[in-house]
């Protein structure tokens, strides 16, 4: 396995936290795995970036990704102020978050992230934390373990938080479709 990936979102939607989970489950797995925010300002709303890499074997190149396997879009709306499949290759995945499916790429994935953050409350001033039902679907695109996300989530969030996260972790691997 060497993959990379990209997600993008905005801040507060837990972007680079998705990164470091996807990480954590492929550590968890034997594997190797690298996660590299990007952002500016750094406020809420702005736009992020995660790239990431899991392979087999150690990985030693650091940089951004100029040639992802899959990008997930945590917001739809990035599509209006940039281009979020820049960098996806030809024949890449594009996992998207929306509750209206539109086949924007070759190979599209959805899922309404929003929806299993709503039902599991998973909601913080206002903003609903997509982030990990994207991982949980990226994850199953990908082969990541959903037992290894699970762990990774149970080991960043703990408690109830954690428990609310793993269950949309699964849920976002078993609601995500393609177009």
């Amino acid at each position: 396995m060497k993959l990379e990936i990209i997600l993008r979102g905005r801040g507060g939607m837990g972007v680079v936290t998705a990164g470091e989970i996807l990480v954590k489950a492929a550590v968890i797995q034997g594997k190797y795995g690298q996660s590299i925010p990007s952002y500016g300002g750094e406020r809420r709303g702005a736009p992020v970036t995660s790239y990431v890499r899991l392979s087999d074997e150690p990985i030693y190149i650091h940089r951004e990704v100029y040639d992802a396997d899959v990008v997930g879009v945590f917001d739809p709306s990035l599509f209006k102020v940039m281009n979020p499949l820049e960098n996806l290759r030809d024949d890449g995945v594009l996992v998207l978050n929306t509750k209206t499916p539109v086949k924007l790429w070759k190979k599209t994935f959805y899922l309404d992230a929003v929806e299993i953050a709503e039902k599991l409350n998973l909601i913080i001033a206002g903003w609903r934390l997509v982030n990990i039902p994207m991982v949980g679907a990226i994850a199953r695109i990908t082969g990541v373990s959903l037992d290894a996300i699970h762990e990774a989530v149970i080991e960043t969030f703990g408690g109830k938080l954690g428990e609310a996260n793993a269950e949309a972790a699964k849920l976002g691997y078993e609601m995500v479709r393609e177009i």
